[in-house]
């Protein structure tokens, strides 16, 4: 339960900080109710940029992951190996 609601508080700081920047990047007036259209395509623009990032980086984590586990199985196979290799005193 613990890696659970740590993966989901880091999501909601990853959602809280792309939402921060966003605004702060794309929302300049508030003498409206609603947004600009500008500030619309500002902060569309924005989130698909944060987003295409993290999916990116998530990809490439989940790559160097894999061949570290694939190193680290190789590896152990090669221990146990060498262990099976070492002749017996008779």
């Amino acid at each position: 339960m613990a890696a659970e609601e740590q993966i989901f508080r880091e999501f909601l700081e990853t959602y809280n900080r792309i939402v921060e920047e966003c605004f702060n990047r794309c929302v300049y007036t508030f003498n409206y109710r609603y947004l600009l259209e500008d500030e619309i395509d500002c902060a569309s623009r924005c989130t698909s940029r944060f987003v295409n990032y993290n999916q990116r980086m998530a990809m490439n984590f989940a790559q160097i992951q894999a061949k570290k586990m694939i190193d680290m199985q190789e590896q152990a196979e090669a221990e146990q190996q060498a262990t099976i290799d070492v002749p017996k005193p008779s």
